[in-house]
């Protein structure tokens, strides 16, 4: 083996082990406020404790709060969580949405864009129409401050899968908007479907890729053990479960993905500390496990 090949089968060891390694991870804002982390500054300090570079928020009424706080700290939005109604076409967004993009400006912050409507059914392509137009107005306003938006698709909600996302990002077509993959999300709809999870992942995967621009990711079982509770079997802490997330996240990094991943925290009993610690730690030896490959 001549010295030439082995530098060059060096280099790509170490592009892909930087590549993993740089990926972001952060808490959604569910994993940092309850009754006992109520305030800003609490919340702010839990991450801080964990070693965590910054959060997802929660809607704009957490936003003007907890922003300030973050700054404070050198600590980063990640992503807004942010309501789409398609039911109101006078309002169908927050019309504080133009405010908030403005004080981000320059940021890598993102929005997370949940679609709902009550009058429509989800997944329902015959709406796109209603739906592209307004998207467009939102990825165009926010295209002015820098900032980009990205479908959440959401059980039972309007974009409810990742097909959903990948088809009216296609739509949307703007270089601004796209996608995040919600795991959790994704393992309900392959149980109803009652179809292994594996069996279209790297498919849709692939097709994602384009529009791709976070990964949500925590502790799963495949299968429910609760038919009445399955969000407890879809969501855990991640390092529990069955289901196989590192092989899930290194799916999309094979083919090239190095945005961050939010770790899903919806219902978890454990004490967010304790939680926090957890997940960080099981992070931590994935990027160390991708290192090895």
């Amino acid at each position: 083996m001549n010295r030439r090949y082995i530098f060059l089968l060096f280099l790509t060891w170490a592009f892909s082990s930087l590549k993993a390694q740089e990926l972001p991870f952060f808490p959604f804002h569910n994993g940092i406020s309850d009754s006992t982390y109520k305030t800003a500054e609490e919340q702010v300090q839990l991450l801080l404790d964990n070693d965590y570079s910054g959060t997802e928020i929660n809607g704009l009424d957490s936003f003007f709060k907890l922003y300030p706080e973050l700054q404070k700290h050198g600590l980063k939005v990640y992503t807004i969580y942010f309501k789409v109604d398609l039911d109101n076409p006078v309002q169908p967004y927050d019309p504080r949405f133009e405010q908030v993009l403005a004080q981000l400006k320059g940021s890598k912050s993102m929005f997370w864009l949940h679609v709902q409507s009550k009058k429509y059914p989800s997944s329902s392509v015959e709406n796109d129409p209603i739906a592209v137009p307004i998207l467009q107005e939102m990825a165009d306003m926010a295209q002015r401050y820098g900032i980009k938006l990205m479908l959440y698709p959401h059980r039972f909600f309007w974009v409810e899968s990742p097909d959903d996302a990948i088809r009216v990002a296609q739509k949307v077509n703007r270089r601004n908007f796209g996608m995040t993959f919600n795991l959790c999300h994704y393992l309900s709809l392959e149980h109803e479907q009652n179809r292994d999870p594996w069996e279209k992942l790297s498919e849709l995967a692939e097709k994602s890729m384009p529009y791709l621009f976070a990964i949500s990711l925590n502790g799963a079982d495949a299968q429910p053990t609760n038919p009445d509770n399955i969000w407890a079997s879809f969501i855990q802490p991640l390092g529990d479960g069955k289901f196989d997330t590192f092989r899930f996240l290194k799916t999309f990094t094979d083919l090239g993905f190095n945005g961050p991943v939010g770790l899903q925290c919806y219902n978890i009993k454990e004490d967010k500390a304790k939680h926090l610690k957890q997940s960080k730690e099981t992070w931590e030896g994935f990027m160390e496990k991708f290192g090895e490959d």
